[in-house]
């Protein structure tokens, strides 16, 4: 079987959702990886059992969309993020009735949690498949020496800005700064803004990079908001913790709910930011134990040793596409 994968490496949701495929080959498939998107413009996914494409949704990717699938290609489309929320502000009219129209011509939808498994269901996708973030089995670097100071970090990208303010996370920290002179905090891609000679900030730590930076960690934070955005997130942030044996503590939301000291960490109300981070700051044992924990619970999210439901997508996909299962979208306009 011939699988097109067309993603973009410029999105770093790729890593997850479009660059595992590659993985399908170790069930004997010939997988094609086109991870700048030309492959679209230079009509060269003509001939493929399966087209699996994350996130594109533009002019041209639909029509050629209508002709792959007139062709015979089965259509996988992966998105995994709510678009639709206020809280992102990227999704204009236009591209919803775009976005609408992928889900409605792909044979398969695949994303990341039933949320939004649910809210595609509703836009028209005929069939969806929940299929979570692994960890690439590349993901690994030495932890530090440690020392005798404590390192709080927080990897997340600036729109967790938002969490930031809702769950008062900078003035938390500031008096965790405040109570233990040995405690320093460090963030990737969230900007703080803590006044202290302790704190230290880093805009972006490249994937390849990020396995040793959390390993610096002696506790990694993951705080969101309520809201139907992080409701819909991925919960790979926290095996990024756990796979290098870092303690966390994250909200009870969505993709963290019912995650918890067997998966190395725990979750923390919105009003006990502070009394958790002062708990785990206080005992080393605990910071251990849920450390050894993580890190068993991490070895068993690695992508290798969870292929089966990509491959379970793409076989439906071909399966729906030779019994002809129509487009759910008018004719090209």
């Amino acid at each position: 079987m011939r699988v097109a994968v067309v993603t973009s490496r410029r999105v770093v949701n790729s890593i997850y959702r479009a660059l595992p495929l590659v993985e399908l080959r170790r069930f004997g498939m010939d997988v094609f990886v086109d991870d700048e998107g030309t492959a679209l413009s230079a009509g060269q996914l003509r001939g493929y059992d399966v087209v699996h494409l994350f996130r594109y949704h533009d002019d041209l990717t639909r029509r050629t969309v209508r002709t792959l699938r007139m062709t015979g290609s089965a259509i996988v489309w992966d998105n995994d993020d709510d678009l639709t929320d206020d809280h992102s502000r990227t999704l204009t009219r236009r591209t919803n009735a775009h976005v609408t129209e992928m889900l409605q011509l792909a044979h398969v939808v695949t994303t990341t949690s039933p949320v939004l498994a649910d809210l595609y269901r509703e836009w028209g996708a005929d069939e969806v498949h929940v299929v979570e973030n692994y960890l690439p089995d590349d993901y690994a670097g030495e932890r530090p020496p440690r020392g005798d100071g404590i390192v709080v970090g927080w990897t997340a990208a600036g729109e967790h800005a938002a969490d930031l303010k809702a769950l008062r996370i900078r003035p938390t920290l500031e008096r965790l700064l405040a109570a233990h002179p040995e405690v320093q905090v460090v963030s990737a891609g969230v900007q703080l803004g803590l006044p202290s000679d302790r704190y230290t900030y880093t805009e972006v730590v490249q994937y390849h990079d990020l396995a040793r930076y959390v390993g610096g960690f002696d506790i990694g934070i993951a705080p969101i908001a309520d809201s139907a955005f992080n409701r819909a997130k991925s919960n790979v942030k926290l095996k990024e913790y756990a796979a290098m044996g870092v303690p966390w503590l994250a909200s009870p939301i969505g993709p963290y709910a019912g995650l918890g000291e067997r998966q190395g960490g725990r979750l923390v109300a919105d009003d006990r930011w502070y009394e958790e981070l002062d708990r785990l700051v206080r005992d080393a044992r605990a910071r251990r134990k849920l450390g050894r924990r993580g890190v068993k619970w991490g070895s068993s999210q690695r992508l290798r040793r969870n292929l089966d439901g990509w491959h379970a997508a793409v076989l439906r996909a071909v399966e729906r596409a030779a019994a002809g299962a129509p487009a759910q979208v008018p004719a090209a306009r």
